[in-house]
């Protein structure tokens, strides 16, 4: 029993705190409840967590099988690339033309559960993230490979979410109350951000890219 509590406090830590920076799904948590829209942020922040939670299942299912699929993933991960720069890009020209924050988000006028389906398929960091830290705990044996360990997990990385959304939903609330009249400041914000995490995963591409031609030369 307490190696499984261990299991969900560990999981429960990374979730919550990989949860915390300033991005597009919590931005949209907290965008829903400054109006008011305490359903529809409900209802994004579950199509987000149910996204995530079911990508880490997928990740735990195919840790074992990389070696078959990393062509595939790299396919992936030049369309999240190209998607994530693409939301940058309409950030920064919505900041740069000083238009509204609501007008910006993405998808922000399709039905909340929608929308958090839509951008958290599109977080190109799921499946990485979570691939990484499964990774690191199973090679810590925090983590192994039994049905009960994977459901505590699973259910440890969905809280921690939940509760980093209630906080952008009730703190984040505040604060984005308090900067609506800086609305442009907000744009280059999620601009700049959702431009670096573009740039770095396109970087970790092109770097991947060359490596791979180099060991094809040797």
């Amino acid at each position: 029993m307490a190696r499984y509590i261990k299991l969900f406090i560990t999981a429960f830590s990374i979730s919550f705190i990989g949860a915390l920076p300033i991005g597009t799904l919590n931005t949209n948590v907290a965008n829903y409840t400054l109006n008011n829209n305490f359903i529809g942020a409900f209802e994004f922040g579950l199509a987000a967590i149910i996204v995530e939670v079911g990508l880490v299942r997928i990740a735990l299912i195919l840790l074992d099988k990389l070696g078959h699929l990393q062509k595939l993933f790299r396919y992936l991960s030049v369309v999240f690339c190209f998607a994530i720069l693409f939301l940058a890009y309409k950030s920064l020209e919505a900041a740069f033309h000083m238009r509204n924050f609501d007008d910006v988000l993405p998808f922000v006028g399709m039905q909340p559960f929608y929308s958090g389906l839509v951008l958290s398929l599109l977080n190109p960091l799921h499946i990485p993230f979570w691939l990484g830290w499964t990774a690191v705990l199973k090679g810590r044996k925090i983590l192994d490979s039994k049905p009960r360990a994977y459901n505590i997990y699973i259910l440890a990385i969905g809280t921690g979410t939940c509760i980093a959304f209630l906080l952008y939903g009730i703190a984040g609330n505040y604060l984005m109350n308090a900067l609506k009249a800086q609305h442009n400041l907000i744009n280059w914000i999620l601009g700049c951000t959702l431009l670096l995490t573009g740039l770095v995963l396109a970087y970790k591409l092109l770097a991947r890219k060359v490596q791979l031609e180099k060991a094809e030369v040797v």
